[in-house]
């Protein structure tokens, strides 16, 4: 069975430390990562006495998203 959902991020495994370590989601497939959806990634659960490290940077804000799209806009009209 597959989720059908886009990917959102790259999960490892380190079994030396008893770590989940939740990374952004890498551009290239890694067979030795998992890539979940958003929705698989929060219900999520480690192994007992395993902990979650989440690593991903923090969205950023609406407000500074329409900034960027509005910079590389004008980056790209300019001639």
């Amino acid at each position: 069975m597959r989720c059908d959902a886009v990917p959102a991020a790259s999960v490892s495994l380190g079994y030396a430390d008893r770590v989940v370590v939740i990374g952004e989601l890498t551009p290239e497939r890694d067979p030795n990562l998992l890539d979940l959806c958003d929705e698989h990634v929060g219900r999520m659960t480690p192994p007992v006495g395993w902990t979650v490290r989440d690593e991903r940077l923090p969205a950023p804000a609406p407000v500074e998203r329409v900034e960027r799209v509005e910079r590389v806009e004008r980056v790209l009209s300019t001639p």
